[in-house]
Order: C-alpha cells, then structure tokens, then sequence
C-alpha cells in the first residue's frame, strides 16, 4: 500500500503534474515496475500500488492508488472517512456505476474496492459523468 499521496485537484499528484510527459515522470519517479495499454488506448506506468495514466497524446491525465490516506488541498483525510469529508465540501458529488465521484476535488473511488482512489484532470470530469452502467 502507497503510504501518502498529496492531492491539488485538477493540478498535480505529489507534485506531478497533470500534462506531465512519461519521460517527466520516470525522470521524476525512476523506472516503473511494468508498462502496459489499457482498453482506453492509454499508457500505464506502475509505480508499486500507483498506475500513471497518460493519454493518447501521451500526456498524465489520471493516478490510481492504493491509498489509507490522502492530503487535499492540506487536509489529511482517512480512506473510511472520504465520502463524508468530501460531500461535505462538494455539493455537487455523485455516484455512477459504484463510483463516487467528487468534480469539485477531481476525485474517483469504489468504497467496495478499499482502499483504491484516483485523482484526474479536469478534463477527464465529463468522461465521468458520462459513465453508465
């Protein structure tokens, strides 16, 4: 399990940026441990329990992680306690096909799947609400 991930909604992962290059984050995060495509047509670098998701052009767009915790926007929140402190602070939170997805935060995660979530850009919030079942 990743330990800690800090969050900037829609800007960066620990620091990462969102439109980061593979190269960037491998210059960033050394090697991963596999390469893959996924059934989107997008690349995955995998960190341990982290995937890195660049898009077609080749640029971050999505991290999925195995997360106890995360920080947002300084706030250091438990994964049991997420859907409450972020429908607290997003109004406009919804769930779609078992995912509750926070537009406010840029934030996905399946409360039947602990402890994985993960962050997007804001580009990929219409793919998300866009999700059916």
């Amino acid at each position: 399990m990743v330990i800690e991930m800090k969050f900037c909604p829609f800007k960066s992962v620990n620091e990462i940026s969102f439109n980061s290059s593979k190269d960037e984050i491998i210059q960033e995060l050394g090697s991963p441990e596999g390469e893959s495509t996924n059934s989107l047509g997008w690349y995955e670098l995998v960190y341990g329990e982290s995937v890195y998701r660049l898009d077609k052009e080749g640029r971050l767009v999505e991290v999925t992680a195995n997360l106890e915790s995360i920080e947002i926007n300084g706030a250091k929140v438990q994964y049991h306690l997420l859907k409450d402190h972020l429908s607290k602070y997003d109004s406009e939170i919804f769930d779609t096909v078992g995912f509750i997805v926070s537009p406010k935060f840029g934030i996905a995660f399946d409360p039947e799947h602990k402890f994985w979530i993960t962050h997007f850009r804001q580009t990929e919030l219409e793919g998300w609400c866009n999700v059916s079942s």
